[in-house]
């Protein structure tokens, strides 16, 4: 039972009439770019009273920008500045390299996940002309565009700014996309709508330049009630809905966050006024920006500097910048009325068929994708997408079913799908036959349909595991499973390419992060499991370690894990599993699942789920994935010790050599490669004692 107070208050989403393409062009726009405009000659009202809407206002510092953004690349191009240099400009803009050379992604920002059918179909645009063909819902409710060439980033940046979306602060070190609940606004547990807060809070926060200058990113969410859909427990700074006699007001928690080094927020303020939500954030980022570590960005976010000072310390210096701010009207936040193309028209309109729920596909898809809102006779419609992904020419046509239907937006998840709001309950049978010639009509259980997973290894420099292969295989396993998989609910199964969170393991019932693990002298892919993550206010648990299984291994461990918690007496109540022997019952059929074939037994273990190349960091950034390298390297040093106490001198030389050449990015083939290496990289630079000159070239003649 959600400890939800239910409370009748009518607040908007703030959003402005702002005609769309206000932005003025660069001047040096190249021949031939036109921004975005409607295909469609005939406009009806609702197109031109759509186009006239934003969800949020743009910086007036955006054109700006832009034009640097073209200046940026032609200096890059013409080698007039360096990578560094370029890279410091565009990543607090939202554009990262992506793992294949010369590829770029745009991170588009969509505070609290909001949508316009006019904005979708210029983010469909934008794909399929720039891009790859196919956007990415992320876990923080952006959407990304993927695979952009140098040449296309002025173009594709001023597109996505005349229908107001905006990269600016995807990246860098800086103030990310602020998130709230995905049903805000509809929920019928919720206290009350936070999605205007999320969004005014944005407006004031992109439009200082400074705020993407701090010690390392700033992550705000939002959440309607204890039930922290929105994640607030699991930011750096996060806000609960709350009332206080008849106003409206925020819990606020600070120094929660997913990475590495997973933390769940402090309560910082018991209740402040709604209107406080912004005096409150700059306060806190007035110290985060002041005292955090600029020197390590490994040890550089907020929970960082929380637990370098104390948190209370952490407060004296938080209260002591909030009383400086002061509570003058120019700090407090004004939320504005929601933009909605048709009003009221859209919860009163009818569309010729039947209730939906009938029969065969229909009716399973009702039961496992459509619920009620809060206002009588509307519904919300979940479309799952696997892995987050979906086709721009999918999207494309998905704007014009919002519009046939009057739909005033639509919604992205941190469980990266997409819900379409204010559904009247008679169209769901138009809805359910337009998202079927759509192929978006997914009707899996709800626990495939929220399966997550980061990018992985597959375009992320970071990564070093393919996790959405991993997560592909996963769901075709549950797929195969029958009977009690409906009634797991909301069970999330959550995958990461690395320890740094970005599928958000340490807050799902079973999660896994990648690394990697060396067997019979060959890298494989490794993941960690987790089980029992879960969010809610006085109830945020991260999830703990139970065992390190071979990528191969997962499904099957998933398999038995869920057979073992549907045949026991807490079912369906996956706490109460764990809590009940279940972890005990997880370590079991992990310990069964250890073992790794020899390369010549079996050579699938040393590739990754959906490659064809032997697994491998190559591609990996160089020094930015540390805990995953440092993992690895514990693994060598391990073995190395072990060789030696066995007498295996050889062997343990070359081990010691893997550890340190992980550094260079260098993967072995052999011993004899691993000791040229390692003489190349540390013996030739002088970087070790010279003594050690002589053990390797021993070494090496036995090689």
């Amino acid at each position: 039972m959600k400890d939800c107070r239910k409370v009748d208050l009518q607040f908007g989403f703030p959003g402005q009439v702002q005609k769309s393409g206000s932005y003025p062009a660069p001047a040096n726009r190249r021949p031939g770019c036109k921004p975005y405009r409607p295909k469609n000659k005939k406009m009806n009202e609702y197109d031109n009273q759509s186009m006239k809407l934003t969800t949020y206002k743009l910086p007036d510092s955006l054109p700006a920008d832009l034009e640097r953004m073209r200046s940026e690349v032609e200096k890059f191009r013409n080698g007039e500045i360096s990578a560094a240099e370029f890279r410091s400009f565009r990543v607090p803009q939202g554009v990262y390299e992506e793992r294949a050379e010369g590829n770029y992604m745009l991170r588009v920002r969509l505070p609290a996940g909001a949508l316009l059918p006019h904005q979708v179909r210029t983010l469909a645009d934008v794909s399929r002309r720039f891009g790859n063909g196919t956007l990415h819902v992320t876990t923080r409710q952006d959407i990304q565009v993927h695979s952009v060439k140098i040449d296309a980033l002025g173009d594709a940046l001023e597109t996505l700014a005349s229908s107001d979306l905006s990269t600016r602060g995807g990246g860098g070190n800086g103030v990310r996309n602020i998130t709230s609940c995905h049903d805000a606004g509809v929920c019928a547990e919720e206290v009350f709508d936070a999605r205007p807060y999320a969004v005014a809070l944005t407006e004031k926060l992109i439009d200082n330049p400074d705020n993407f200058k701090l010690p390392r990113k700033y992550k705000i969410a939002f959440a309607g009630c204890p039930s922290d859909c929105g994640g607030a427990l699991v930011n750096d700074l996060g806000f609960i809905a709350k009332i206080r006699g008849n106003s409206p007001g925020f819990a606020v928690y600070a120094g929660g966050g997913l990475g590495a080094k997973s933390a769940t927020g402090a309560q910082l303020e018991e209740f402040i006024p709604a209107g406080d939500c912004y005096r409150v954030a700059e306060a806190v980022k007035r110290v985060f920006n002041a005292h955090g570590n600029r020197r390590n960005k490994h040890r550089a976010r907020l929970r960082f500097l929380i637990k370098q000072v104390g948190f209370e310390r952490f407060k004296e210096l938080y209260r002591a910048e909030f009383d400086s701010i002061g509570d003058g009207s120019g700090v407090r936040l004004d939320p504005k009325a929601m933009p909605d193309p048709e009003g009221e028209t859209a919860k009163n309109s009818s569309t010729d068929g039947t209730e939906g729920g009938g029969g065969g596909d229909d009716r399973i898809w009702v039961e496992r994708n459509v619920v009620s809102q809060k206002q009588t006779g509307l519904k919300v419609v979940s479309l799952p997408l696997p892995l987050g992904d979906i086709k721009a020419e999918s999207f494309r046509r998905l704007a014009g079913l919002l519009e046939q239907h009057r739909t005033a937006s639509l919604q992205t998840t941190q469980w990266q799908n997409l819900r379409i709001r204010s559904v009247p309950e008679t169209a769901l049978p138009g809805i359910y036959n337009d998202l079927r010639g759509l192929g978006l009509a997914g009707s899996a259980p709800v626990v495939i349909q929220n399966a997550t997973a980061c990018t992985g290894a597959q375009t992320c420099k970071l990564g070093i595991c393919l996790s959405r292969g991993l997560t592909e295989a996963i769901t075709e396993k549950l797929g195969e499973l029958s009977g009690k998989l409906d009634e797991t609910g909301d069970l999330k199964i959550s995958v990461s390419g690395c320890p740094n969170s970005c599928g958000r393991h340490p807050i799902a019932h079973i999660g896994f992060y990648g690394g990697a693990r060396r067997v019979d002298g060959r890298l494989t892919p490794h993941y960690t499991v987790q089980l029992g993550g879960r969010l809610g206010e006085g109830r945020t648990r991260l999830a703990e370690t139970v065992d390190v299984l071979h990528a191969r291994n997962i499904p099957r461990f998933i398999e038995e894990l869920l057979k073992a918690f549907a045949a026991s007496p807490a079912f369906p109540d996956f706490d109460a599993f764990l809590q009940d022997g279940g972890r005990h019952t997880a370590a079991e059929i992990a310990s069964q699942l250890k073992c790794v074939p020899s390369f010549h037994a079996d050579k699938n273990y040393y590739y990754d789920y959906g490659s064809q190349e032997l697994f491998s960091l190559a591609g990996r950034g160089p020094g930015e994935c540390g805990a995953g390298v440092f993992d690895l390297i514990e693994v060598d040093i391990k073995s190395a010790g072990e060789s030696l106490a066995d007498g295996h001198l050889l062997q343990a030389a070359a081990l010691a050599a893997r550890a340190l050449l992980v550094t260079r990015g260098e993967e072995a083939r052999d011993n004899y490669d691993a000791l040229k290496l390692f003489e190349k990289h540390f013996i030739a630079p002088g970087l070790v004692k010279g003594e050690a000159k002589d053990a390797v070239e021993l070494a090496l003649n036995i090689c």
